[in-house]
């Protein structure tokens, strides 16, 4: 944002140089990024006037220039000129002989095509005030000849770039800066004159306002002034306008920008002869509505877009701009003036959507002073009528269906000193508030600070500590004090440890971690399983269709990651993310909008090791993702993980049926693995095999931690047996090693599967499955009697229960 030094010191007296003022307000927090002359390098340029055009001068390309007699008080010159508003009487700049031009241009007398130019008139883009290069500049008519055209325009000036960050709204103007500058400096700070002079007839008799929407416009004011003749600003409005970065317009619609950037409080003046019934009516567009901007195109709009309207139509868009059809006119002698408050959320959607980025606009997405309608439409209607020559009619036509109360906040001088490890005496951080606009009540030990409605970033006590240090200064708070106050060890949370602990150990077995959108497609969650909306939590205001569900699973994610790299010609990929997945709420998650829960996932395709003459050839299958599962079972210290099927009809969507389980513990399903289903490949253009693996980590958390218990070596040698049993396909290893433990056989420590058989030698639909098992005491060296007594009463107990035949032992 563009701050002029002069404008600024209209409204705060202050001699600090433009440089240590921009070094102050830096340090105050209001980042002044660069200052600037207004005009560099302009010399010796004067008011002057054509007299008559002598004669036209052919020029290059078939352009004809004029040769203007152009007066000054003591003297007369020819000038060539080919701008085509140059005629007589008008007054312009001229750039005599030894004048100088931004850019280091110098001026000389100049023979074009034979005949004697006697200097230059000059544009506005020739003297570096504005882009408009296609006339000269147009002065008044009273502009006094042979004044210094920077003295006359006032072009001896500072321009600051400020950064305004979006907490701060209420510096976005002249006057909230020089606010800032009366609090850091002590100087005067004075507002704008808003006393305006009202005549006949009253206000609401010529218009009336309505506000449908209060949500979305919570305060509209109008002010009517009538009797305007519209013409072109004078030098010292457009030039006001021109050091900010604006375009002058004419003296009605140069107004509301002025004091849109004197007061923050954007404006809109409406032809009040197109306004149909003279009526404004604040609600939301209606389907199948259009409307003409004043930048000449035709905008469809949404209902959930706010709109001014008359009786008829929309007349503008609320907060963003007004509409063509009621735009100020060269014939325009009657104005409705409009000030109001619009939810900034609402103008952002606005701007967004029809991709209108405005002054206003910008204002009002930050958060704009409700309290500030009323003084600047007060402000802009004596401006108009000063400069219009009109008369602003009696009352003002103020829409407030639910006034805002102002927050009080107690503010304890020891909170200062604790929080900042200093603090200025009382009077100081009285003067301090008062001059930033706070109302402080100091007839307690405590002060009682009531906040302005245009400082809606303080909510509390520490918010007013911040502005008392900032503007008191940082420097001085004294460098040898040491830091005060209790440190307590930072206890991270569970959750979190297991994350860290479960991701390191899965990069360590050579996984990459990887992060993916929490937003995924509706069409492919359908494609995966995920066709019951009622499952699903959908983004109200989604970036794209594309991106419009809250992620069920992780999954979706990880296969995208998969296709990504595949497509890049990278078919080995092992990658896992640890994120939180989103499900419609339940009774159990309170007030949460939402249940979420932190899983791990796990996505693996392509070769199991990286091609290299001593690697193996093996692909990644099945067993590579139950590993990475029970991977990070085993760092959260859960044991005793069973593999189960899902009961039929529960199957995940996006596994293939028969290549996938769960790990149960304690009859909780704690994760599960399996391979991608194929017609899930194609919805990702995935062709090798892919697997993958979930483990709720929000499970895990929630189940007690295991207590680690020392065990000491065996001193006692073991003695191992095979078994091997010819079973039914339909039994489970699980089932088996489940019955081998709830059998507790005396001195079992261990068993391990090592072989799985099925073919001719023992029939269809069977199978042959093979254990090895170890037995061993702590107190002793066991007989072979006593461990073939044992292994005999398991063997006998195992065919009884699975009917099983068994091939040795």
């Amino acid at each position: 944002m563009k701050i002029s030094y002069r404008w600024l010191r209209e409204y705060v007296d202050t001699d600090l140089p433009p440089a240590v003022l921009a070094d102050r307000l830096t340090n105050a927090g209001i980042p002044v990024e660069g200052v600037t002359p207004l005009v560099e390098g302009l010399a010796g340029v004067l008011v002057a006037e054509i007299e008559a055009i002598e004669r036209e001068v052919p020029g290059a390309g078939g352009h004809v220039n004029r040769l203007c007699r152009v007066a000054l008080p003591d003297r007369t010159l020819s000038v060539l000129c080919g701008a085509p508003n140059a005629a007589p009487g008008l007054r312009t700049a001229l750039a005599p002989p030894g004048a100088t031009l931004p850019g280091g241009r110098s001026i000389g007398v100049a023979t074009i095509r034979g005949t004697r130019s006697e200097g230059m008139l000059c544009s506005e883009k020739e003297l570096g005030i504005g882009d408009d290069g296609d006339g000269i500049l147009a002065l008044p008519a009273d502009a006094p000849l042979g004044t210094d055209l920077v003295t006359y325009l006032g072009l001896e000036d500072t321009i600051f770039e400020i950064e305004i960050t979006p907490n701060r709204p209420d510096a976005l103007s002249i006057v909230g800066v020089a606010r800032e500058v009366a609090a850091i400096t002590g100087a005067p700070f004075r507002f704008p004159q808003v006393a305006v002079k009202e005549s006949e007839p009253e206000a609401a008799r010529l218009a009336t306002v309505e506000i449908a929407d209060p949500d979305l416009c919570p305060r509209y004011a109008a002010r009517m002034i009538t009797g305007l003749t519209v013409k072109p600003s004078p030098p010292w409005l457009a030039q006001r306008l021109r050091a900010v970065g604006l375009r002058p317009i004419n003296n009605v619609v140069d107004v509301t920008n002025y004091v849109m950037w004197e007061l923050g409080q954007a404006l809109h003046a409406f032809d009040h002869a197109a306004l149909g019934g003279g009526r404004i009516l604040v609600r939301r567009a209606r389907p199948g509505e259009r409307i003409t901007t004043l930048d000449g195109r035709t905008r469809a709009l949404s209902p959930d877009m706010l709109v001014i309207a008359d009786a008829e139509r929309p007349v503008g868009l609320a907060g963003v701009m007004g509409g063509g059809d009621s735009e100020v006119r060269p014939a325009t002698t009657a104005v409705l003036l409009e000030a109001a408050c619009f939810n900034g959320a609402s103008v952002r959607r606005t701007s967004r959507a029809l991709g209108l980025a405005t002054d206003a606009a910008y204002r009002f997405e930050r958060g704009s002073d409700i309290e500030a309608v009323i003084p600047a439409v007060n402000r802009a209607a004596l401006l108009m009528a000063d400069l219009g020559g009109g008369t602003v009619a009696r009352g003002v036509i103020d829409v407030y269906p639910a006034p805002r109360p102002h927050p009080r906040i107690a503010l304890r001088l020891e909170r200062v000193e604790r929080v900042v490890g200093a603090a200025p005496p009382r009077a100081e951080v009285i003067r301090i508030l008062q001059a930033l606009g706070f109302a402080v009540d100091d007839s307690g030990p405590v002060l009682q600070v009531v906040v302005p409605s245009f400082r809606r970033d303080i909510v509390q006590e520490d918010d007013l500590v911040e502005e008392i240090v900032r503007i008191w200064g940082y420097d001085k708070i004294p460098q040898q004090l040491a830091p005060a106050g209790e440190l307590s060890p930072v206890t991270r949370p569970a959750d979190q440890l297991l994350a860290e602990r479960a991701g390191g150990a899965l990069v360590d077995a050579g996984l990459s971690e990887c992060i993916t959108y929490s937003f995924l497609d509706p069409a492919r969650l359908k494609a995966l399983g995920w066709d019951d909306p009622a499952r699903l939590v959908a983004l109200v205001n989604p970036l794209s269709a594309e991106r419009s569900i809250m992620r069920p699973s992780l999954v979706p994610g990880l296969l995208e990651v998969l296709a990504t790299n595949a497509h890049r010609q990278r078919p080995d990929v092992r990658v896992f993310e640890i994120g939180v997945t989103f499900a419609p709420h339940r009774e159990t998650d309170g007030d949460r909008p939402m249940h979420e829960e932190l899983w791990l996932g796990v996505a693996l395709t392509g070769q199991r090791a990286a091609r290299a003459w001593h690697a193996s050839r093996e692909r990644i299958d099945l067993y590579d993702a139950k590993g990475m599962a029970e991977l990070v079972l085993a760092n959260a210290g859960v044991a005793g993980a069973v593999t189960e099927p899902w009961p039929a009809g529960e199957e995940p969507g996006y596994l293939e049926p028969g290549r996938a389980a769960r790990l149960v513990v304690d009859g909780l399903e704690i994760a599960r693995f399996g391979e991608v289903a194929h017609r899930v490949r194609e919805v990702f253009d995935l062709a090798a095999p892919a697997f993958v693996a979930e483990v709720s980590l929000s499970a895990l958390v929630a189940r007690a931690p295991a207590v680690p218990r020392y065990a000491p070596l065996p001193r006692f040698p073991a003695v191992q047996r095979d078994l091997a049993l010819v079973v039914g396909d339909d039994v489970t290893v699980a089932q088996v090693e489940a019955a081998i433990r709830s059998l507790a056989v005396t001195w079992l420590v261990d068993l391990a599967l090592f072989d799985v058989y099925s073919g001719s030698q023992v029939g269809a639909g069977k199978r042959s499955l093979a254990w090895s098992l170890t037995y061993q005491a702590g107190d002793r060296t066991l007989t072979d009697a006593e461990v073939n007594e044992a292994h005999g009463r398991l063997v006998r107990e195992l065919a009884a229960r699975f009917g099983a035949e068994v091939r040795g032992a």
